[in-house]
């Protein structure tokens, strides 16, 4: 090992204390989503530490050092860096442009000790909840379609919510899509950390105080050059409860396809189109024209949406009021989707 290599090891080992204090026990991820405080997640439980020593100066220089230690660099052009330190945790770490000016956003995770056997498994109740039968209706499913039969609107998007199903807010342009979805993410439990992935800052978060928004330039104009697939690919090791895409209007389209199939149900996003069977359609040409997804067929693509695509809601004008005219939830189909 160089001295430069060795020192900026010794340098990282130095800011690293004040978050290695709290990798203790069960813990074994730490998260850093603003200056001055960071969160640690235990038996699925996320709790906040207040850390006033994290500045953002202390945060920035964390990431450099970390960056610079594993032969990497991070950048204003070059904001996301994911990394394994010596001694063993792996870390994600996105700086400005990515997130919002004047925060850093850290993930730490300790590599587990533990390693249990089949009989630990069953023991502890892992298998009780198996269901063998994927074609049968389960109990959220037939709350859900009785709220929806008897018009119950608002308790059917509230427990949609609730249940993690993955929800397309559609409607065209002034329509009020944003804030429908900035509704449904209310009704998100405050315990759940997010992350939202966006080219512009509209999908505020009000009650969810664990949350990381990260940001791509629209068309490639800005600095950064994070697109909506590097994000992606790094919010998946940031520890989210749910990712949350603002709008889908092009390659970001794709990641929402990959987002909700990834073990991170509960995902809200919107579109443009004019009724809930056209937002599919919409969705599918979108996929279709991406990078990723010019090699799938139209056909292939369709089923994936009616097997990932829970609930489509339509909103829009009518007579100067905004309302939900439709909504499209049919979980028949996504089983036979499935089948």
């Amino acid at each position: 090992m160089s001295h430069v290599d060795d020192a900026s090891r010794q340098a990282v080992e130095i800011y690293m204390r004040p978050l290695k204090l709290l990798l203790h026990d069960d813990i074994t991820e730490v998260a850093v989503n603003i200056p001055g405080e960071a969160w640690t997640e235990k038996h699925g439980t996320w709790r906040r530490h207040l850390l006033p020593e994290l500045t953002f100066d202390h945060l920035r220089m964390l990431a450099k050092l970390i960056a610079t230690c594993t032969q990497q660099s991070i950048s204003d052009s070059a904001p996301v860096v994911s990394a394994a330190l010596p001694s063993g945790e792996r870390v994600q770490a996105v700086l400005p442009p990515a997130v919002p000016a004047g925060t850093v956003s850290l993930t730490i995770r300790k590599p587990s000790a533990i390693r249990l056997t089949l009989d630990d498994y069953q023991t502890s109740g892992a298998f009780d909840d198996v269901c063998a039968d994927s074609t049968t209706p389960d109990d959220t499913e037939r709350e859900l379609t009785e709220h929806l039969t008897h018009g119950r609107i608002r308790l059917f998007l509230e427990r949609a919510v609730v249940t993690r199903r993955n929800i397309v807010v559609s409607g065209s342009t002034g329509s009020g899509k944003t804030t429908l979805m900035k509704a449904l993410v209310d009704a998100i439990p405050a315990g759940e950390r997010l992350i939202t992935i966006e080219d512009t800052p509209e999908l505020t978060i009000a009650h969810q105080p664990n949350h990381v928004r990260l940001f791509y330039s629209k068309d490639s104009q800005g600095v950064s050059r994070a697109t909506p697939k590097l994000l992606l690919e790094s919010c998946l090791r940031m520890k989210p409860d749910r990712v949350l895409l603002a709008e889908l209007r092009g390659e970001e389209a794709f990641g929402f396809v990959r987002n909700v199939n990834s073990g991170h149900p509960g995902s809200i996003t919107s579109i443009h189109a004019g009724s809930p069977l056209m937002a599919i359609e919409q969705l599918m040409l979108l996929i279709k024209e991406s990078s990723c997804g010019g090699r799938l067929s139209r056909s292939d693509i369709r089923q994936l949406l009616f097997m990932l695509v829970d609930v489509v809601v339509q909103f829009g004008v009518v007579d100067g009021r905004r309302r939900v005219t439709g909504i499209f939830y049919e979980p028949a189909r996504k089983r036979a989707a499935l089948g």
